[in-house]
Formats: C-alpha cells, structure tokens, sequence
C-alpha cells in the first residue's frame, strides 16, 4: 500500500523578507499544478481570476472558479491545484500578522467557505487598479522611503476589497445584519477554534450565552443546516486529513479530535462520509 509522505508546510518566509508574495496568474496545466502537489501554507492566500476557469482540492472539496471571481485560502488549509483553462487573475499571499483581525474574522467565520465569490465589474476594475499598483511597488528597483509601509498599506487595501466581497455575499446569501446571521458568524468562529474540544449544540450555546434551541434555530436559519451538521462536518475534514496524511490508526485520530469511543468516531464518519474511515484511507492511497 502506499504511504504519502507528512503533508508539506510552505512557509511564506522561505520566499520573501516582505510578509508578502504576489504574481500574475496564467494558464495552469495538470502538470505544473502536480508539481507544488498536495500542502498546506503557513499564511492566507487570496486569488483573483480575471477571466476562464480555474480548479483546484481544499480539504477534500473540489472548489471552482468561473470567469471573475475572488477566493481565500485561509492558513493551514489543505489544498492542491488542478488546472487552470485560458485563465487571467492575481495569487497574493500574505502574512497572517499583516492581515488585520477585522478582515481575519471575515475569512474564519464565513460560512460559505468553500464557494468563490464573483465581483461585479467595478469591484474588478478596482481591485485589478489596486493589485497593479502593489505589484509596481513591490518591484520597485530603488526603494524609496516608507517602501514597506507602503507596500502594507496597499496590500491591506486589496486585503480590505476580498473581505468586502465575501461579506457582501455572505449578507446576500444569508440576510448578515440580522442579529441571526451575528450569532451564526460567532458560532463559526467558536468551531473554527475548538471544534477538537466542543462537540455538542449545547456547549455552544452556553458559550454564546444562548439556549441551544435559539442557536439551532438562528444557524439554520442564516444557513439552511443545524448546529450539529457544522459541527460534524468541521470534525469529519479534519479527520480525512489525518487518515491521508498520517499513519495514526483511527483509534487515534478519534483520541486526537476528542473522541474517547472510537467506534462512536468511527460510526459518526461513515454517517457523514459515506464511507468507514478505513475506506476512505484506503481509496485515497491507490
């Protein structure tokens, strides 16, 4: 059978001395994106095509970009690129530490987290403006004074227009600005955290000072799925990716994400999954 190796950690830091990477995108063929294979990154990633269509995995989920579109990758997320079809865009990645705690908690607690968000021709025409202008700052021979700052600066700004576009389309997709939609982004953020350590809609809600049933209600409302489905789904990718990446049997994956019965861990996965996790292991490593 075969064995992957430890799932690779890219560190932004091995690239530049900036906190910040960017690069225009072009076509991407099977080949090239095979040869970055399977990771994770130690920073936000934020992706901008400007026209085609673009595949790539995050966390087992296929995730597409069609025509003008913007996506984030959050940090420690696992991801791979398919390929990318007479596309055109930006791939910025950024420091965690210059990615401010505003525009973090937009990113962590989405809900819609897997789905590109498209922009509308103004938005593009400006975020295209704002990107062009870090790029020329970056590539500034003679850097003249506050040249970091600056670049900061104009990275936040473009940062600033990502978040704009995924909260707009979190509020048009899930009616944000209600006090519902408040208490569903704090729940998101509160699994995002400790989903390894609290497992049950009444923990949650305790924590948000709510009843369980308000929270249930107010997620599914804002989301169209209970509190539990979240919570399941939040541990059941976690889980694949310790079955891919790891030799940790499933009597300690279930001990790693807070399960002290295994056969419980291992009856909720193929409940979610479909598959035991035994097969979903083996599938992945033929």
């Amino acid at each position: 059978m075969h064995t992957p190796a430890p799932i690779p950690i890219h560190s932004l830091q091995d690239r530049t001395s900036l906190g910040i990477d960017l690069r225009r995108l072009h076509n991407i063929g099977p080949e090239e994106a095979a040869a970055l294979g399977t990771h994770r990154d130690d920073h936000y990633i934020f992706i901008f095509q400007q026209i085609g269509n673009g595949r790539f995995m995050v966390d087992f989920e296929e995730v597409v970009l069609h025509d003008c579109a913007v996506y984030c990758l959050l940090p420690g997320q696992v991801h791979q690129g398919i390929a990318a079809h007479q596309s055109t865009g930006w791939f910025m990645a950024v420091e965690t530490m210059l990615v401010s705690d505003a525009y973090r908690a937009v990113f962590e607690e989405n809900v819609l987290l897997y789905e590109p968000v498209p922009l509308t021709i103004e938005e593009a025409t400006t975020l295209s403006k704002c990107l062009g202008l870090l790029s020329e700052t970056c590539g500034q021979e003679h850097k003249p004074p506050f040249h970091l700052p600056v670049i900061q600066a104009l990275a936040d700004a473009c940062i600033g227009m990502f978040a704009s576009a995924y909260l707009q389309r979190e509020e048009q997709n899930t009616g944000a600005g209600t006090r519902l939609s408040m208490i569903t982004r704090q729940f998101r953020k509160l699994l995002f955290r400790n989903f390894k350590t609290m497992k049950s809609p009444a923990t949650f809600a305790s924590a948000l000072n709510l009843s369980p049933a308000y929270l249930n209600e107010a997620v599914k409302k804002t989301t169209g799925f209970p509190v539990s489905y979240w919570v399941h789904q939040q541990i059941i990718m976690e889980a694949k990716r310790l079955l891919y990446y790891t030799q940790l049997s499933v009597k300690e994956i279930a001990f790693a994400l807070g399960y002290e019965d295994h056969t419980y861990f291992s009856r909720l996965f193929r409940k979610v999954a479909g598959q035991s996790p035994g097969q979903f292991r083996q599938a992945y490593r033929k």
